[in-house]
């Protein structure tokens, strides 16, 4: 556990190198691929990256060597965008779906988010953590060394401080790095308040708390028609800001809610979703720094009448992500898999979509100036693949091919150990 370790001759060493701003547009699909490439990496950090005769010449140590002839190696993989800790299984819901059933009709049926709610306001404590501890297993076999995780099914500032509160204590039972958001503005209450009254509440009472807590480390909030209008997003999102936590925003989900506008607009680190915001709106907003989180496995699963935009995105020089949206309708645990549905589903280059997994993901938590690339000074977070070339992420759709996971010069999970 003391962080050294030399990584040598990978097949395809990908870089993904940080040149100080996420990568939009043409670097989108860039890697920085270093043929027979190594990384040295020394208490945690890395501390050298090039090819494998250059980097042992420098770097000829007692550290441990792992070989990685034949293989894919990778800046740890980022996921940026999870709900991993609710009760109440929402499969019948997916079945609804396919026999024609839209959103308002499982509501009806008393399904939706608020069903996931009062299942998690009843679960015990020791429950709810099993089910984050779950969650992770299944997502570090994906090859993820950093983990974003969201409150959002509490929807009460008792609720919500509670699952950041097990949400931490199952982080301990994890070796990937785990992000902590908090999502109280997650939809509107369904128990009488008004979207209004909530947005106050979650002002002048949820978000004071969390901060007093001091587990969050940004605010995520909907922008979204039928729960927090832009109006109300807006005035989330500048109080936020004035109590300096970064911000997040689930935005379009589910129609054109002008969100992805109001994201920029409010300098959030992220919008996540985007299905329903408009080419025109795309067009309109051009370039930004706030990264374009994609959820091409969620697209499906609601099985949506149209998918986001992601060429276009690219096309204006607007960041791209990609993420499972882990969460209480679906349980998507794959990023790899995420990679690969990516190419398939938004035409993607695989480069790109690995660029939304590693360095864009990083940008969208704001955690790239430690991680997210294979540059020196960064974390010794590393991904290796049973595979030649980096392209293979996208054509061996669902395959195991993960083979070790590194966190800070550490081996997290590797294939061999598994079973």
């Amino acid at each position: 556990m003391n962080g050294n370790l030399t990584i040598v001759h990978a097949e395809s060493l990908a870089c993904v190198s940080d040149d100080g701003q996420p990568r939009a547009g043409r670097t989108q699909g860039e890697l920085n691929i270093i043929p027979d490439g190594a990384v040295a990496i020394r208490g945690g950090k890395i501390v050298a990256v090039g090819p494998t005769g250059r980097v042992l010449q420098d770097f000829h140590d007692d550290a441990p060597v792992l070989d990685a002839t034949g293989k894919t190696v990778l800046p740890g993989l980022v996921e940026c965008h999870s709900h991993p800790i609710f009760a109440g299984n929402r499969h019948w819901e997916y079945v609804r779906r396919l026999e024609g059933a839209d959103g308002r009709d499982i509501r009806a049926e008393g399904g939706g988010i608020w069903f996931t709610i009062e299942n998690t306001r009843k679960a015990d404590d020791a429950e709810l953590v099993r089910q984050a501890v779950r969650a992770f297993e299944q997502i570090a076999a994906g090859g993820v060394t950093t983990l974003e995780v969201k409150s959002g099914y509490g929807l009460d500032t008792n609720g919500e401080l509670r699952l950041l509160r097990l949400l931490k204590e199952a982080s301990a039972k994890t070796r990937m790095d785990i992000v902590f958001t908090f999502l109280g503005a997650h939809i509107a209450p369904q128990d009488g308040r008004s979207a209004a009254e909530f947005v106050a509440t979650v002002k002048n009472e949820m978000l004071p708390a969390v901060l007093e807590q001091g587990i969050a480390e940004s605010q995520d909030l909907s922008c979204e028609n039928g729960d927090f209008s832009v109006a109300q997003a807006r005035e989330l999102i500048e109080y936020s800001h004035s109590l300096g936590l970064p911000v997040r925003v689930h935005a379009d989900a589910s129609s054109d809610s002008l969100g992805w506008r109001t994201a920029v607009e409010g300098k959030a680190l992220s919008a996540d979703h985007l299905t329903y915001t408009p080419d025109a709106e795309i067009n309109a907003v051009g370039a930004t720094r706030t990264v374009a989180v994609l959820l091409p496995i969620a697209e499906q699963f609601y099985l949506d009448d149209r998918k986001a935009n992601g060429r276009l995105f690219i096309e204006n020089n607007v960041p791209v992500a990609v993420a499972t949206d882990y969460c209480s309708s679906f349980q998507a645990t794959s990023l790899p898999l995420t990679i690969a549905a990516a190419c398939s589903w938004f035409r993607f280059t695989p480069a790109q979509a690995i660029v939304g997994a590693t360095l864009n993901a990083a940008y969208a938590l704001g955690k790239n100036r430690d991680r997210g690339s294979l540059d020196v000074g960064k974390r010794g977070d590393v991904t290796i693949f049973h595979c030649g070339h980096p392209n293979q992420l996208g054509t061996a759709i669902g395959a195991p091919l993960v083979d070790v996971a590194i966190s800070g010069g550490n081996v997290i999970w590797e294939a061999t150990r598994q079973g």
